[in-house]
Order: structure tokens, then sequence, then C-alpha cells
């Protein structure tokens, strides 16, 4: 593998630097980072990076003929852009690098979609599921997977591998798992509604393994789901968190029309300057379940490395002697 040349488009963040980790851990020495954000840390060194907005047409000589491009470009914090911004980047962002592929003899692309393609529901979605997205980020990133499949189709000595992750956490996660360890620590967390709650996760590390097995295994042309492979609910995952950081366990549960009332309150008295986290969608996502089977991924022979418990020790390693970040 290491004389391949591997473009991350939007490698810079947060799983961008846990897959140029492993990439130099499976001694890939060609690593070039096209983003528009300047790449921070030691893990970065004997990378190159180079400035690309995926929004404009990309030039052909931002890297010498890669021969993987891994694709990680996009907005995800959702609520946190306008419904616009997310087609800007993750779909036309996409069309870009597709049409860079074209001209440059690109064969294989990996590409990080979501799990969002898939309408919030009970029902515990296979990659051949019916996709029903209802949120800009979702939409966008399915329009994404449509245009990435067209231009594989073009050939048939192209690959693309389409991986839709769960929540993914870990260090420099700076979001969902992040804030929920606070909530805990303080003891500002709450049930919303109820706590059976499915929410289908990953840890960054696995993910990025599984990109990287991703270059060299046979399969091609497919799409993988890839959670932990059983189904986690909230209440799991804040008992897993609160037995490994001795937090309460005692958690009241608000019920759920009261807490998007108060959602939507605060959203108003935040355009009269309170600024709060406290937002309606952020209490829809912890109330309505995301549930995904990874038993495609699983099928591969690749093997999780973390599970749920083992994932949270891990992390809380990586951020010693401070808190998760």
């Amino acid at each position: 593998m290491n004389s391949k040349r591997i473009v991350i488009f939007g490698g810079s963040g947060f799983v961008g630097c846990h897959l140029v980790r492993e990439l130099k851990q499976a001694c890939v020495n060609h690593i070039t980072i096209a983003d528009i954000v300047v790449p921070q840390g030691e893990v970065f060194s004997g990378t190159s990076f180079v400035y690309c907005d995926v929004r404009s047409p990309i030039q052909d000589d931002i890297v010498s003929a890669p021969a993987v491009i891994i694709h990680l470009a996009a907005l995800c914090k959702e609520p946190g852009y306008d419904w616009d911004e997310y087609f800007q980047t993750n779909y036309s962002g996409t069309l870009n690098i597709c049409d860079y592929a074209d001209r440059n003899g690109i064969r294989q692309i990996i590409f990080t979609s979501t799990m969002m393609v898939f309408r919030a529901s009970e029902l515990r979605n296979r990659e051949d599921d019916l996709t029903a997205p209802d949120t800009a980020y979702g939409i966008s990133k399915l329009l994404a997977e449509l245009a990435l499949k067209e231009w594989a189709h073009k050939s048939i000595d192209r690959r693309l591998n389409i991986v839709r992750p769960g929540v993914v956490f870990g260090m420099g996660e700076k979001a969902n798992f992040t804030k929920l360890y606070y909530a805990l620590k303080k003891g500002r967390f709450a049930y919303i509604g109820r706590k059976n709650t499915v929410k289908g996760c990953i840890y960054v590390k696995d993910l990025v393994r599984f990109l990287v097995f991703l270059i060299n295994a046979p399969q091609k042309d497919n799409v993988y789901n890839f959670v932990f492979p059983e189904p986690f609910t909230i209440e799991n995952i804040c008992t897993t968190m609160c037995n490994e950081f001795d937090f309460a366990k005692r958690l009241p549960v608000v019920p759920y029309s009261l807490a998007l009332i108060a959602g939507y309150i605060f959203e108003m008295l935040s355009v009269l300057g309170l600024k709060t986290s406290i937002h309606h969608r952020r209490v829809q996502k912890l109330y309505f379940s995301t549930n995904i089977s990874a038993d495609r991924a699983m099928s591969t022979g690749f093997q999780l490395k973390y599970t749920l418990q083992d994932a949270l020790k891990d992390w809380q390693r990586d951020c010693l002697p401070d808190d998760l970040h």
C-alpha cells in the first residue's frame, strides 16, 4: 500500500486527523490533504497540503495523479448551517470531485456519507432499504452518493465504496458525545421523552480502520452502513459513560412535547442575544431513533477493535490529563 498516492478531500478535520494516523500505520507514504483549513498537529508531519475549496472547480494540478481519493469534505454539524450551505458543500462539492477524478483518470473513490440518508425511525435500516432523508444534511449526502455512483458507472475499472457512519465519536469530535459527556458530568442531562431511543454510533478509530481496509479490499461499488453491530439505546450509552467516568446514574425523563417547546423558545431567545445550545433539532435527535444495520460491513471480514466501553477508555487515554475533548 505504501506506493499509493492518496488525496483526502476535507482531511484537516476530526476524522481526517485519525485517518492520516491510520494510513501512516499502514505505511502509506504519499498523503495529500486538500482542504480550506491548514491541518494542525504532529500527525500531519510528512503529508502535503493543498488549499482546496470543493465548492469551486478543482484544479488539475492540485495533486500529482493520486491513485485513491478519500472524500471526507462535508458540512455535517446539524443544526449549524443554512439549508443551501449543505448542498453547496456536500452535493456540489462532490460533483466537483467527480469532475476532477474524470479529468485525471482516478479509478478509486472512498466516500463517507451518513446514516441520515435514512429517515429517523425505529426501523433497523439496511443498505438497500428505502432512503428517505428529511434534513438538508441527509438529502445533500444522498445526492452526493448518487453523483458518485454515476461517476463509477462510467467505466468498469472504477471502484467506489460508500460508507454511512452513525454518530462518530472520539478525540477531537467536539460534538454529540463530547456534549453528552459534559452534560452528564455536570448533572445537566435528561432523557427526552423516553430512554429507549436507538442511536447508531461508532468509534472514530474503527471507522478510519475500515476506510483503510477498503483501499485494498476486493469488494467494489458497494455501500456500507457502519455502526456498532448491536443497537445501542441512549440509555445504554449514558449508563456506559456514567459507569466508566463515575457519574450519577439517576437521570430524569422530560416529556418530549415540553422539551420541544423549550427548544423553540430558546431559539427565539437566541435571536435576541441569549445564546444557548438548546435547539428544537437537538431535542428531536435525542427522541427519534437512528437505527441501522452494519451486517454488510461485518460480512467483509473486517473486525471492530473496540467495544463501546473500550472506545470510551481509549478516548480517555488519548485525552489525559484533560477531560474528553
